[in-house]
This record gives structure tokens, C-alpha cells and sequence, in this order.
């Protein structure tokens, strides 16, 4: 085995103990807290906002918003109309109840697997070994992702190191899905 293979296998030990510790309610607030639980929100608003933009009652809202700046017609007025600050205003609303929504879910989860049973605690801290495995392997990924985006020597000597590992950490390099991402939304540069 390489170096790679061992040093995936000492965070696979870590990060297993780590949620066997902590269990699945502790990590899982964690990891949706603080700055973290920020950009989960904004992903979740990136996703769902265009969905939900298209809602009647919405498109109502907005409207009625629009024709109170129009109706004042200040300077001001149109200059927040011409920044679109409804379309702000509402990914705005949506970030808050976006946050609120998760902020409870998570209280609710978390209280429901820590529930102090014997059947419970051990479903928690399996739950929270798997869990820490997937922030792990998450983990992983941005590093491969952010290592692809520098490129040059050094995305060769890691792909030099991670080769043949036996692990299939190669592997993994090569399918990492967020490069997927970033292939498909990359624009060819013509030749001058």
C-alpha cells in the first residue's frame, strides 16, 4: 500500500471515531451551523428560487411591491427599480425562511436521534460514523476540485502520488463529481 492508501485509511479511522463520538444529531448540527449552515441555505435558494419565483402568489407579491416604488416615482424609487430590488427582496425573504426552515429541522432531528434509548444512541452513532465518512469523502472531493483548478505540476504531482493506489483514490480523482460540474459549465476559449 502507499502513502496515499495509509493516509486515507488514518482519516477513515479519524473521521469514523470522530462520529461514533459525536453521533449523528451533534455532527449534523455542526456541520449545518455557522458559516457552513449559511451556504447550505444559499445553495438550497440557488435551487429552489427559480421554482418558486414562477408562484403566482409570488408573482402577486412582487408586483404589488413594483407598483408601490413606481407609485412614489422618486429618484430613488427608480433606481431601485432599474437594480431589480424586488428580485433582491425576495431571495432576501426566501435566504430567511430558508434559514428558519433548516434551523428547525435540524432541532427536530437532533432530538429525535440523541433520545436517550438504548436502541437510539447506537442508531445515532452508526448514523454519525456513516455521516462523518460523507463529509470525509465531501471533503476529499473540494480538495481534488480545488487542486484540478490550480492544475499544472501540481495536479501532477498528485495524481503521481495517488496512481495505483490501491484504495482507489485514482479512481475517485478521476470520476470526482464536482469536476463534472465544472467540465460541463466551462466555456471553450477560442484560438486568436
Amino acid at each position: 500500500m502507499m502513502l496515499s492508501d495509509w493516509t486515507a485509511l488514518g482519516l477513515l479511522a479519524l473521521f469514523s471515531l470522530l462520529g461514533m463520538l459525536f453521533g449523528f444529531g451533534k455532527g449534523l448540527k455542526f456541520f449545518t451551523g455557522g458559516i457552513l449552515g449559511a451556504i447550505i441555505s444559499i445553495i438550497v435558494c440557488y435551487a429552489v428560487g427559480g421554482i418558486i419565483y414562477n408562484f403566482g402568489f409570488v408573482q402577486t407579491l412582487l408586483e404589488k411591491f413594483r407598483a408601490v416604488l413606481e407609485s412614489n416615482g422618486s429618484g430613488v424609487c427608480n433606481f431601485l427599480l432599474k437594480i431589480r430590488i424586488d428580485i433582491v427582496v425576495y431571495y432576501v425573504a426566501l435566504f430567511i425562511a430558508v434559514t428558519i426552515i433548516r434551523l428547525i429541522t435540524v432541532k427536530i432531528v437532533k432530538s429525535v436521534v440523541e433520545i436517550n434509548n438504548v436502541v437510539l444512541i447506537i442508531i445515532n452513532k452508526m448514523l454519525g460514523v456513516i455521516f462523518f465518512i460523507c463529509v470525509l469523502l465531501l471533503l476529499m472531493f473540494i480538495a481534488f476540485w480545488i487542486i484540478s483548478l490550480i492544475g499544472g505540476s501540481t495536479q501532477e504531482w498528485l495524481y503521481l502520488q495517488i496512481s495505483g493506489s490501491k484504495l482507489k483514490i485514482d479512481w475517485l480523482y478521476e470520476h470526482n463529481p464536482l469536476m463534472t460540474i465544472i467540465k460541463a459549465i466551462r466555456v471553450e476559449v477560442p484560438a486568436n
